[in-house]
């Protein structure tokens, strides 16, 4: 009886992580790497705007809110700061 209770119980403890390795049954990582892929491409093209214009407008506007803050950073950090005169150069050439 002894013997038997011991059998039974190093069957069930030798047979448990065996049996917690393969949850999933037989599952081969490679067979999901392309749906993978196709899903992040899918993911980062929904991501990216559709229409490029949307982003010039969002771009020039911003211009247009910087230039139009040329004078408080002048009076911030003096007109001899090579930072100011770069950006009133640019937002002269841009026709700000």
């Amino acid at each position: 009886m002894r013997r038997l209770l011991l059998v039974t119980c190093a069957s069930l403890f030798a047979a448990a992580p065996s049996v917690a390795q393969d949850v999933l049954g037989p599952v081969n990582p490679v067979d999901y790497t392309g749906a993978m892929a196709a899903q992040s491409a899918a993911n980062a093209q929904a991501r990216r705007p559709s229409d490029r214009t949307s982003a010039r407008r969002s771009s020039a506007s911003r211009t247009a809110r910087t230039c139009a803050n040329v004078p408080a950073v002048r009076a911030r950090l003096g007109a001899d700061d090579p930072k100011v005169q770069e950006l009133a150069r640019l937002c002269r050439r841009a026709g700000y």
